[in-house]
């Protein structure tokens, strides 16, 4: 499969505006075709924008179920959460009429919790749009160069579709939950969010088949959209 172009955008503020009319459209193309959508939102500080702006957007949210590509596992209110962040930025206004499947889950282990979270991402798929965001050492999600959990997270056999990602070294720095290849790759569009030149150096030319990443990249099972502004 040809590896995505880079799709470069003048401004961050163009860069947010793009995303989220893509998402949008990706959205509500999903409901028309099948009667619902799910979206896999991704965390950190880039989305955010992305997300004030998508909220404000024309998307029949009451048929749209949101989940998240992968979280910490702390509770929403913890400033880490990227369900917090979603919760904060996204679920508002009309898009508060999206239904919301998260990946964590109180009083319980993390393993039982990426157990638990597997109905929930299971209703939402496949998914109308999936946001990734790419690491200098191209992790996506939290799958992590090195990590105990990655050959299975990667593994696009996998039965499973939200895996519990202990801490190590270098990252992740605390126990995450994250949604497998298998998972994000059951979508209509997958799009990389990209700021900065070192995120765009690992995504240009020859992609190393090491970096995880990579298997986003070169898999044929759904459409890849690489948005970048510096």
């Amino acid at each position: 499969m040809t590896q995505p172009k880079i799709e470069v955008f003048p401004s961050r503020d163009a860069l947010y505006d793009g995303a989220a009319s893509v998402l949008a459209s990706a959205l509500t193309t999903g409901v028309a075709q099948r009667g619902q959508a799910g979206f896999a939102a991704t965390g950190g500080t880039t989305p955010a924008p992305v997300y004030d702006r998508l909220s404000q957007l024309t998307v029949p949210w009451d048929k749209v179920i949101v989940t998240l590509s992968d979280d910490r596992f702390v509770p929403p209110s913890h400033p880490g959460s990227n369900e917090g962040l979603v919760r904060r930025h996204l679920l508002v206004g009309q898009a508060a009429q999206a239904g919301f499947a998260p990946l964590y889950f109180e009083g319980v282990t993390q393993e039982e919790s990426a157990l638990k979270a597997e109905a929930g991402v299971a209703s939402a798929s496949p998914f109308g749009a999936v946001l990734l965001g790419v690491g200098a050492d191209g992790h996506f999600a939290s799958l992590f160069p090195g990590s105990p959990v990655l050959a299975q997270g990667l593994d696009p056999d996998s039965e499973r579709l939200v895996l519990a990602a202990p801490a190590g070294s270098p990252a992740p720095d605390i126990p995450r939950l994250s949604l497998t290849f298998a998972a994000l790759t059951r979508t209509d569009l997958i799009v990389l969010l990209v700021t900065g030149a070192a995120k765009r150096a690992v995504l240009e030319g020859p992609i190393d088949p090491a970096l995880p990443v990579a298997s986003i990249l070169k898999q044929d099972r759904a459409r890849v959209r690489i948005l970048w502004a510096e």
